[in-house]
């Protein structure tokens, strides 16, 4: 089974990830020194931009599992670096799991921890149906693990729909709404 690391960074001190094998920085921020295998990125969209874009360029060529990460992971993952190494070591039984310590429920009619975002309108761009009162699992953090199979669900036009959403700035409203939906999306999740 092959795992790969994704690691969305702005200038965040990353020596952590040098413990691992098969990351790739994909890197908003100052140019990193080449003992980091890093693709540069216009810095637009928040880490949702970054997961998404990832996923699209690599298509056609996906590990069997990949992590996403922001470059500060320990905020909302405080025991990470076990969590990864239990991963690498054990393997994983699902096709989709959070990394984030705290898991919240959220309602596409409103989440109580950041009301006034489009959720209801960001759904319906993504996934081109209407939906008002539909609960779903949040990850605070944005960090979780995802198979291939789960990934392929989707053609690669959907991904670049969600790139699309979020290349018109650097915070745009719609990523913290992307940080709500990746299980929504990469899992399929359904009420």
């Amino acid at each position: 089974m092959s795992i790969k690391i994704v690691v969305a960074r702005y200038n965040e001190d990353i020596e952590w990830t040098k413990q691992f094998e098969n990351v790739i920085i994909y890197n908003k921020g100052e140019k990193l020194s080449d003992d980091f295998n890093q693709v540069i990125l216009n810095n637009v969209g928040r880490e949702g931009h970054t997961y998404y874009k990832y996923i699209y360029d690599n298509y056609d060529n996906l590990d069997d599992y990949t992590i996403f990460l922001q470059a500060n992971p320990f905020d909302h993952s405080p025991d990470i670096i076990n969590t990864l190494n239990r991963i690498l070591n054990n393997g994983i039984d699902k096709e989709f799991d959070f990394l984030s310590q705290l898991i919240l429920n959220c309602n596409l009619s409103g989440c109580i921890y950041h009301p006034d975002l489009p959720l209801i309108e960001t759904y319906e761009k993504i996934f081109n149906e209407k939906k008002e009162n539909m609960e779903f699992p949040f990850g605070a953090g944005a960090q979780f693990i995802v198979s291939k199979k789960n990934i392929l669900k989707h053609p690669k036009v959907f991904y670049n729909n969600i790139i699309e959403l979020l290349n018109y700035d650097i915070n745009p409203i719609e990523g913290y709404v992307i940080e709500r939906f990746h299980k929504l999306i990469l899992d399929n999740y359904s009420e």
